[in-house]
């Protein structure tokens, strides 16, 4: 992470920990994570972090360190991290629960299975990637990835598409549709949780912002 000025935990008035029952749940979020994972999870995690000091917590240039990496790198202790590390998980598990499941709509289903067959990858299946930024890709793999879910249509049998566990938290109960000549993620609601407007994904609601396929 870039440099960044950051005063003591006790001068800077560092947030506390939001409660005991959160360093005693299961957390999804750990220091050995990427920066760019843990902001394509939690987008909104970077109000949390910048409370920390962690005001470049989001620069393109810092997202491929762990969070203990860029912690470190500002002079945090192992008690600080541990208490971010618990903060975020909080955060995450307020987050409103979402479906763990994604429907593909026919004409979607179609327009993939296409894709597939003019490179070549007949039998591979696409998995649904959430990013850093609030948008979503897909991407091609030849099977799914543990604990991946497998969705598709019945009218494309060969058509598989995979989402992880994680990438539901955030787009859980979506549609993936193409229209217009273009594929589109379609969002009911805050579907992605973070209530703060912030992460891009309302973007895609309208369909300013697209999942592509690489």
């Amino acid at each position: 992470m870039a440099a960044a000025v950051r005063k003591s935990a006790k001068s800077a008035g560092k947030r506390k920990t939001r409660s005991p029952k959160a360093a005693r749940a299961q957390n999804v979020i750990q220091k050995t994570m990427r920066v760019s994972d843990i902001l394509a999870l939690c987008p909104e995690a970077t109000g949390i972090v910048a409370e920390y000091g962690l005001h470049c917590f989001s620069c393109a240039s810092n997202t491929m360190e762990t969070l203990e990496e860029g912690c470190q790198s500002h002079g945090f202790t192992d008690d600080d991290i541990d208490d971010l590390v618990t903060d975020l998980n909080t955060l995450l598990r307020e987050r409103p629960e979402r479906p763990a499941t994604l429907t593909v709509t026919e004409s979607a289903a179609k327009a993939l299975q296409d894709i597939a067959e003019s490179e070549g990858k007949k039998t591979e299946g696409l998995a649904v990637i959430a990013d850093e930024h609030g948008g979503f890709c897909m991407e091609f793999r030849s099977a799914a990835e543990k604990g991946d879910k497998i969705f598709g249509h019945e009218e494309v049998p060969r058509l598989k598409v995979f989402a992880s566990v994680l990438t539901l938290q955030r787009i859980g109960g979506s549609r993936i549709d193409y229209r217009e000549g273009r594929f589109k993620l379609d969002m009911e609601g805050d579907a992605c949780g973070c209530g703060s407007g912030e992460c891009g994904c309302r973007e895609q609601e309208s369909g300013n912002r697209e999942p592509g396929v690489e």
